[in-house]
């Protein structure tokens, strides 16, 4: 029930909101998507492929952060609109 009011509340963002946050996911999914192609590459070989393990892992943290600041900010946004209103 208490999903059901979150989604129905996400759909009620303002537009600027709903843009910055479907952006965050949109570039978190795409940096995450290079991640997982990074150790497709990397074939288990530290010897020769460990830039590219550091790279891929790098790109796996730097993918939670975007997200999470992405919604942090839309939530920031939300509330001021919310607030004017």
């Amino acid at each position: 029930m208490k999903l059901r009011k979150t989604i129905c509340r996400m759909l009620e963002m303002c537009p600027a909101a709903w843009y910055i946050f479907i952006s965050s996911v949109k570039l978190t999914a795409f940096v995450l998507l290079c991640a997982f192609f990074l150790l497709l590459s990397w074939h288990g070989s530290m010897a020769e492929g460990y830039t590219q393990y550091m790279t891929a892992m790098s790109l796996y943290e730097i993918g939670e952060s975007l997200l999470l600041i992405g919604v942090l900010f839309s939530v920031f946004i939300e509330d001021a609109c919310r607030s004017r209103r």
